[in-house]
């Protein structure tokens, strides 16, 4: 097996997994509904991140994405990063309804700072990811996409510490609008 057979045929195996958790919490709450108390908000942010995960999957799997070129460190890094993934489906939704009910706003802004948390740590890999092999080959940084990164990071932390619905809203919007954005650029160029 090459390493980019290795690598995928991994990814495959944890985001597949991880796919299945989100999907089986989905279908546990739509089975048990009437004892569902529906908020759209955690609703969305499970399609964001199911987004992210197939925008990951996609990235490692596509010809042309220097994957040859990885180290273990790299390998080991983007590890991490679907342990987190994995996480943070893992919360995203209840995994299962109790009898007497289930608040999906409630639900979310018990677990909002730990679920935010970790959408910080993902974003901290993901900037060191970008910076740290351009600056050991002193290749120049991409200004405008630091940036972005920093501002999402910022967005993140304003998410861990604050209990305002309508913050949680207008930027896990924004989320999926910038993720949306994305895909459909590269569909495009």
């Amino acid at each position: 097996m090459s390493k980019l057979e290795i690598i995928v045929t991994l990814f495959t195996i944890v985001y597949g997994l991880t796919l299945t958790d989100l999907f089986s919490s989905l279908h546990k709450l739509i089975k048990a509904r009437k004892n569902v108390k529906w908020n759209w908000l955690p609703l969305l942010l499970a399609w964001y991140i199911f987004l992210v995960i197939l925008k990951n999957w996609w990235a490692m799997a596509i010809p042309g994405n220097n994957i040859e070129e990885y180290t273990i460190v790299t390998f080991i890094v983007y590890g991490h990063v679907m342990i987190l993934l994995f996480l943070m489906v893992s919360v995203v939704l209840p995994d299962q309804v109790p009898e007497e009910g289930i608040n999906l706003k409630a639900y979310y802004f018990q677990h909002h700072r730990y679920l935010w948390s970790l959408m910080s740590a993902v974003a901290i890999i993901s900037i060191l990811i970008a910076i740290v092999p351009k600056l050991a080959e002193s290749t120049p940084l991409n200004i405008p996409n630091l940036i972005a990164f920093l501002v999402y990071l910022m967005m993140n932390f304003l998410l861990i510490f604050s209990k305002k619905y309508w913050l949680h809203a207008v930027l896990i919007i924004l989320n999926l609008v910038i993720i949306l954005m994305e895909i459909l650029h590269k569909l495009i160029y």
